[in-house]
């Protein structure tokens, strides 16, 4: 069997802290330096900056990639990447969207910086984050670890080889140590870019309302007790946050600088295409940049509820397919288009003076940490989390076992047997759950990474954990300047119309899953239902509850509920609390009490301190946040001696990494074999109809130094200008070598890769996300390709191709109108071209039913296609016998389109090619033979 990752990468991390040697600095292409700060006094002054972060292809493409990297290609002749990029899944092919580190560093006017970064990586982890921070030190950025905010977008189809937590693998790829210094780099290059570009600036702030690209995956069901648990489908924080920083070198004209969001939407929408992507976050950058004239920066919200869920059937606009979850590129870029709208609206709200938080360029900026040990109560992260009642009563559970979740073998639990209910009716504190060790298995650290960034009246706080709407929606309250408005969780009762059917009799309640139907229950496990979401839990973490915290009172009255019942006072309160979820590091989904104690699922399976682990976050977050306006200092955990043990830990196995990382980097990159050039066209483009692909092939380096961007110009007046990128309007595939030939061919410097770049041609739907208007186009390509030694960089130009109107409108039945004094035709009902021919394997015909059961094309075509268009003007040519032709508008009367001719003997009428034309510009390729009287 041929090994998938060369042994320079398989480097054991065995070193004590006594050994450590200062950090290698990065090798010159991974950044530019920091210059000076812009001379401002008294004011904010912000920056943004940007690297790419697209991986190798080769690389799996994230979770949805198959697992079968299949090495017998090495002897059947099949495709091979022979720089071993994947380990357990299947190569990536190519790029259908660029990903990148996107940093906004922020300074106010003493000095006090922050950098907020997003990753379009699957999860966010402290191991990167330190490798970041020495790699800044060593070139002497100003900006330090515990200044940086790392937002991942948690995308599902972006290659993840950076974690060294082995549970993490099997959701996605072995550990690379060439991929974490790779995004190490990357990450550090685009805070040091922001950092050179810091000006004078000011922020505003606000939040819009926003239901359309949003889902629930969290959703309705029933309990192991039969009360209602979950979500709603329409449920979810709705709260689009959108912070607007502008460019105040001259204040008499201010100039769009950045934009940040905090959006819960999982970029989960794909499924299993082997193409890198940036999932919806790529077209959503480059709508919200296009309107606004300022770059995104992506954070993501309550993700643990809404990673694409059913969406908004009732709420979606005619035409669109009302499904999101894995419904593929162009229904992506469809929710992308309709979030940008309300991101848009919001920042034009800020600049109109109609935020919650004014513009402001001198406001406080700060950044708060804090590495809090578990709960004594639950001290090491855990995962499985089995219901100890249920394996009591005969369905035995075995935790991780499944991976993250509960596994439970033969047996079916016995809800007669009582013997877990005469444990705990005695007294007897058993656990309500039981788990299975997470670190190093899912969490790299046996704590807590709790941040608390401060902009002036805006707050964004971090739990490190992949946030369910309850703790955003608990934390947002808290730490607001209202007061008794806290969130406790969600609560089924009112929206199922529950009632008591006598007094201490059972209640009955709509279901959940239909209003035709009713689920009853006790009185008592009602009682118990309430007091998990609503009872004060403050106490439970306390020391002399340690022994008890994880096992549940039997009297409802004694349960501490989601979560404590404090909350800042109004003068320490922000304007704008923003919670952020997968940000700074990973300690699994977060699900509230309730949630917890009620049932096993996923969610559960993986949340890391026990039942009471989001209030444990919640409630340190908060009260970080008031120390740092003005408050009193976050406390010590009384066991804080585990944290600062820990971090002694972390520093020397982050700082062996960091060693063995650049070694191993800088070792791979030195012994790369050339490549057969020059880099060169090999296949033009061809002129295009609109429905269609315009492709252009070249010579290029390859996937282990080249990852080429293409760009599209359009000639507009004489002059190429921009026109598509690669944010999913440019998709980009590689050629690997072929079987053993192709591996020897590589390492012998004989191999010749050849790269494709596909553009299609369409009419959009929705219209605003851009149709292709006709006119002549060309492919521009950069890229690096290795020669005599060294990586080098190319770039090339294709042709000139044109794009033309769709004529496959369809002209029938003229014909002369008894009198001759108007003539007709028809214009029969036609629809658009779903797909082309493509060798890009993602593009075909796969046809699903969306929410509501009307089919639709999940892979037809990358980009979001208009299915058809409505005729809009037809012309009629009169053909006069003793004179010039004559053009008659004509108007649609009855389902046929009418027009008033005047017609002597030997005249004749027709309707030309191109004569019709529908809303979208596309036309009839063919004309009508005449009619005469």
């Amino acid at each position: 069997m041929i090994r998938r990752r060369g042994p320079a990468l398989l480097v054991t991390l065995a070193v004590s802290v006594a050994s450590l040697v200062s950090i290698v600095g990065p090798s010159a292409n991974a950044a530019t330096e920091a210059a000076a700060p812009a001379a401002a006094s008294g004011v904010v002054k912000a920056g943004y900056g940007e690297a790419d972060a697209t991986w190798h292809v080769g690389a799996g493409a994230g979770q949805h990639a198959a697992k079968s990297p299949d090495p017998s290609n090495v002897v059947t002749g099949g495709d091979v990447d022979p720089y071993n990029h994947s380990t357990t899944q299947k190569d990536s092919y190519g790029v259908q969207s660029r990903l990148a580190y996107r940093a906004i560093v922020a300074e106010d006017a003493n000095g006090d910086q922050v950098a907020f970064v997003k990753s379009d990586s699957y999860l966010a982890q402290d191991y990167l984050v330190r490798r970041v921070g020495q790699i800044l030190a060593a070139n002497d950025s100003s900006i330090e670890y515990p200044e940086i905010f790392l937002m991942a977008a948690h995308n599902h189809s972006s290659p993840y080889y950076t974690s060294p937590s082995w549970g993490v693998w099997v959701f996605q790829d072995a550990f690379d140590l060439r991929a974490f210094e790779y995004h190490a780099r990357s990450m550090a290059a685009a805070i040091m870019n922001a950092e050179a570009n810091l000006v004078p600036a000011r922020m505003g702030a606000t939040t819009v309302t926003h239901r359309l690209f949003k889902g629930m995956i969290a959703r309705k069901n029933i309990g192991d007790d039969g009360t209602p648990v979950g979500y709603p489908d329409d449920f979810g924080d709705l709260g689009l946050s959108i912070l607007r920083f502008d460019d105040m070198t001259d204040p008499a004209n201010p100039k769009p600088l950045a934009t940040m969001i905090n959006w819960g939407q999982h970029p989960e929408g794909l499924s299993g295409h082997n193409l890198i992507s940036g999932d919806f976050v790529a077209p959503l950058e480059r709508f919200v940049e296009r309107g606004t004239g300022a770059p995104l920066v992506f954070g993501q919200g309550d993700v643990g509820s809404s990673e694409a869920g059913p969406g908004r059937p009732d709420l979606i606009p005619d035409g669109i397919p009302k499904k999101w979850s894995g419904a593929g590129h162009a229904q992506g870029e469809r929710g992308a288009f309709l979030l940008a709208q309300d991101v848009i609206k919001g920042w034009q709200q800020i600049g109109a003076g109609q935020g919650l938080v004014p513009f402001s360029s001198t406001f406080d900026i700060a950044a708060g940490n804090a590495w809090v040990p578990g709960p004594l109560s639950h001290p090491y992260p855990s995962v499985g989390n089995c219901r100890t009642e249920t394996t009591a009563e005969g369905a035995p559970g075995a935790p991780a076992a499944g991976l993250p979740d509960c596994e439970r073998g033969p047996g079916s639990a016995d809800k007669t047997s009582m013997i877990y209910e005469n444990m705990k009716a005695e007294g007897i504190p058993v656990p309500d759950n039981y788990d299975a060790p997470a670190f190093t298995g899912v969490e790299e650290n046996l704590r807590l990474h709790l941040q608390v960034f401060k902009l002036g009246e805006v707050v964004m706080a971090s739990c490190a954990c992949e946030a369910q709407v309850d703790l955003v929606l608990n934390f947002e309250s808290r730490a607001d300047k209202a007061q008794n408005n806290m969130w406790d969780g969600y609560d089924w009762t009112a929206k199922l119309g529950c009632h008591q059917d006598a007094p201490g009799g059972d209640w009955t309640c709509a279901s959940p899953f239909s209003s035709s139907q009713t689920i009853s229950f006790s009185d008592a496990r009602y009682q118990r239902m309430e007091a998990e979401i609503h009872n004060d839990a403050a106490g439970w973490d306390a020391p002399e509850n340690a022994a008890t915290a994880n096992s549940e009172p039997t009297d409802p009255s004694k349960i501490k509920g989601n979560f404590t019942k404090e909350e800042l006072p109004a003068d320490l309160g922000y304007t704008l609390p923003i919670a952020v979820g997968h940000a700074s590091d990973y300690n699994g989904y977060t699900v509230s009490y309730r949630e917890y104690m009620s049932y096993d699922h996923y969610r559960k399976a993986l949340t890391s301190y026990g039942p009471h682990t989001a209030d444990y976050m919640v409630t340190r977050m908060v009260r970080l946040a008031g120390q740092l306006n003005g408050g009193p200092v976050l406390q010590p955990e009384p066991h804080d001696v585990m944290a600062q043990t820990d971090e002694a830990r972390q520093i020397a196995v982050s700082t062996a990494l960091g060693q063995a990382s650049n070694a191993a980097y800088e070792a791979w990159t030195a012994a790369l074999p050339d490549d057969v050039g020059p880099a060169a066209a090999k296949t033009q483009p061809q002129d295009v109809q609109r429905f269609d692909a315009a492709t252009f092939k070249w010579t290029g380096g390859s996937n282990a130094v080249d990852n080429p961007t293409v760009q599209v110009e359009r000639s507009v007046n004489g002059a190429w200008v921009p026109f598509a990128d690669q944010s999913g309007e440019v998709q980009t595939e590689v050629q690997f070598p072929k079987g053993a030939n192709g591996l020897f061919d590589t390492y012998s410097g004989n191999e010749e890769w050849t790269w494709t770049a596909n553009f299609e041609a369409f009419d959009a739907l929705p219209a605003g996300i851009g149709s292709t208007p006709s006119g002549d186009y060309r492919f521009v390509v950069d890229g690096t390709i290795h020669q005599d030694g060294a990586a080098v960089p190319y770039h090339l130009e294709s042709d000139t191709f044109s794009v033309s109107p769709w004529d496959g409108i369809q002209v029938t039945d003229l014909r002369i109108d008894p009198g001759a004094r108007s003539a007709s035709f028809a214009v029969p009902a036609y629809s658009y071209p779903q797909t082309y021919e493509s060798e890009f394997p993602y593009v075909k015909v796969q046809m699903e039913n969306d929410n509501v059961g009307v089919p639709f094309c999940v892979t037809c075509s990358f980009r979001a296609w208009a299915t058809s268009g409505t005729v809009t003007s037809a012309v009629l040519t009169i053909d006069h016998k003793a004179g010039p032709d004559q053009q008659v508008q004509a108007r649609l009367v009855d389902g046929r389109w009418v027009a008033p001719i005047r017609l002597r003997k030997g005249d004749s009428i027709f309707v030309a090619a191109g004569a019709v034309r529908d809303n979208y510009g596309e036309t009839n390729g063919s004309g009508t033979t005449p009619v005469s009287i």
